[in-house]
């Protein structure tokens, strides 16, 4: 199976509440990092978004 990886504004939205609290972390995320996230710690799904702001990002399956 190959992953789709898209530009999603809920992980974007995500992604910039978590760097105006300074905290890793939002419900909206799957998988949220400072820094770019490992793609390998990524369950395999059909389709993932993703958003970031600043070091923040956010990935939603």
């Amino acid at each position: 199976m190959t992953t789709i990886w898209y530009t999603s504004p809920a992980a974007t939205a995500a992604a910039r509440r978590m760097a105006a609290a300074g905290t890793v972390g939002d419900p909206a995320c799957t998988m949220s990092a400072v820094g770019r996230p490992d793609p390998a710690l990524v369950p395999w799904e059909s389709r993932i978004g993703i958003g970031h702001h600043g070091s923040y990002w956010c990935l939603v399956r």
